[in-house]
């Protein structure tokens, strides 16, 4: 019996100042993880790289040497292992931003701005002093899992955070702490509060990903959606067994049926549920349509 291969997945992210470089840099990315056989997605940006990737231990230990050396900078990873494999291809692409708030001019300009450990993050939750805790990340996200007690915005894309924030005035008498998967959102958001005038802003280092790495038994309830094959990871950052996507909207859920057409396990939104066949798939959603259920 042939034996499973282990996909070693890294993610990181960095804002720098690549102006007008960025497709030099995409360019080498490319080559090196094509050369290395690292699939994946990396954007890059002129604020910066953001991605995700998995592949061999050695070719994703020689990717972190050639990240740091190609831009001269120390990243920060976020690693998990799995046995699902978490990408199809290798995507590195160019985009206006690393992360699609569409404020291009809301760059970070400090390395660690109110930056709290996994440690003192979790301290600071489990020390009963007042505060107000917010998830940034989108609604469909949120639904997978989110922290005992945070807000959920349930804004349906990044670029609506302003929005939220707009109709939903924050409290300045109080510390405000705020997450999403690995850090980038926040970084963004972090400006965008400190231009409106707040002070009293902390952000999770590292995401959920970096606490759960750390406290897989801790405050966060429930499983860490990720944007790949995985769809989600539990606490132990091993890919879901719950969870699963939509076929009729892409969406996670963890509302299992059985397939009338291959009888095979899949999940559908109670949303979706209703104006949709049966099936699994689009593909056994045609051989319905064509052939009906199988006798």
């Amino acid at each position: 019996m042939p034996q499973t291969r282990l996909w070693h997945v890294t993610s990181f992210y960095r804002f720098l100042d690549l102006g007008e470089q960025v497709e030099v840099h995409r360019s080498a990315l490319e080559s090196f993880m094509a050369e290395h056989q690292i699939l994946g997605l990396v954007i890059v940006a002129p604020e910066g790289i953001n991605g995700t990737v998995a592949g061999d231990k050695p070719e994703i230990e020689a990717l972190k040497n050639f990240l740091n050396d190609h831009f001269q900078t120390a990243l920060r990873f976020k690693d998990s292992e799995s046995e699902v494999p978490p990408f199809r291809r290798l995507s590195v692409v160019e985009r206006k931003e690393i992360v699609g708030m569409k404020r291009p001019d809301v760059v970070p300009q400090t390395e660690e701005d109110h930056h709290l450990s996994p440690s003192e993050w979790h301290d600071f939750l489990t020390s009963g002093k007042p505060h107000v805790l917010i998830d940034t990340r989108n609604g469909y996200e949120t639904v997978v899992g989110k922290f005992k007690g945070a807000i959920d915005p349930q804004i349906p894309h990044f670029s609506h955070w302003g929005e939220f924030v707009d109709q939903n005035p924050l409290p300045r008498d109080l510390p405000v702490l705020i997450y999403c998967t690995g850090g980038i959102r926040c970084e963004k958001v972090m400006v965008d509060l400190h231009a409106r005038g707040f002070e009293n802003i902390f952000q999770l280092r590292d995401g959920i990903l970096g606490y759960l790495a750390e406290y897989p038994e801790g405050e966060f309830e429930g499983e860490c959606f990720v944007f790949d094959e995985r769809v989600a990871v539990n606490a132990q950052l091993e890919p879901t067994t719950r969870f699963g996507i939509c076929p009729a909207c892409g969406l996670p859920s963890d509302n299992h049926r059985t397939c009338i057409r291959c009888e095979g396990d899949y999940v559908v939104c109670p949303t979706c549920e209703q104006g949709w066949q049966p099936v699994c798939s689009k593909t056994c959603l045609d051989r319905f349509q064509r052939h009906g259920a199988p006798e």
